[in-house]
């Protein structure tokens, strides 16, 4: 499956399994383009909450994805840290079974599988669909930044800004 924005290839999602009666969807891996290697922001959450609410829209008889989140992540930093972010914004949607395992094909240690499911329902919907929007919120402000001449450093602040001001997540679920 390929992630577009626009006329901008973004990247694919390989492989995407579809369950033989078409009611479950399982996304292993997103292979960025050399468009978004290049870039200095991470496009992982906002992609991943883009795809899965396409699905949803999409596809009347879906039920659930599954989410087995495995690509490299050498150019990132932590690797810990990475998963701790996927697995905290696959509970933020309302995904259930979210655990970390240790990547044991790994060419470079410090690399994790992130797992969860998503069913779909009335409550995760609503959950998907705030952090989706809070997702584009952020790269609107990145592309405001980067359009007026802004630094990093001040793009960062008006980031913090505003996830602070936002609801926060609590307990695996978005606190309203």
């Amino acid at each position: 499956m390929e992630v577009h924005d626009r006329e901008i290839f973004l990247g694919t999602l390989d492989p995407v399994t579809v369950s033989r009666d078409g009611t479950e969807v399982l996304i292993q891996r997103f292979i960025p383009s050399a468009f978004l290697r290049k870039e200095k922001r991470n496009f992982g959450p906002l992609v991943l909450l883009e795809v899965t609410t396409y699905l949803a829209e999409q596809f009347q008889g879906l039920q659930a994805v599954s989410y087995l989140l495995s690509r490299e992540i050498e150019l990132h930093g932590d690797g810990m840290k990475v998963a701790l972010a996927r697995s905290a914004l696959l509970q933020a949607i309302g995904a259930e079974a979210v655990a970390i395992s240790p990547r044991p094909d790994s060419e470079t240690p410090g690399n994790f599988v992130v797992q969860g499911v998503w069913a779909y329902n009335e409550r995760n919907l609503a959950a998907l669909w705030h952090c989706l929007e809070r997702e584009r919120a952020i790269y609107r402000q990145w592309d405001a930044a980067v359009e007026t001449g802004q630094s990093i450093v001040v793009l960062r602040d008006r980031l913090r800004q505003l996830l602070a001001r936002g609801p926060g997540f609590r307990g695996g679920e978005a606190a309203d």
